[in-house]
């Protein structure tokens, strides 16, 4: 998750959004559309799922072009995954 959130912050986001979308990129060039989309739908907040090779690469990129994106992720099965995924935001 974006560091610019405070927990209470993130607690916010998700009640006012009522969902999570749960996404499955293939490739890094969905990643901003995907957040445009999503943010002028008014649901600035989705998981990204670690079930493909592109998908902590989309995480960075969100979090760098949507600073007040809220992005999680999913499908994390390992220690070094819960690490990279921090690394990237």
């Amino acid at each position: 998750m974006n560091d610019n959130y405070g927990q209470s912050k993130i607690s916010r986001t998700l009640a006012s959004s009522g969902i999570v979308p749960v996404i499955r990129l293939s490739n890094q060039a969905q990643a901003i559309p995907l957040a445009n989309a999503l943010t002028q739908g008014g649901l600035p907040v989705a998981e990204i799922t670690l079930r493909t090779k592109c998908a902590v690469d989309c995480i960075e990129l969100i979090n760098t072009a949507y600073p007040d994106f809220l992005v999680g992720a999913g499908t994390v099965l390992t220690v070094d995954q819960a690490r990279t995924v921090a690394q990237a935001g």
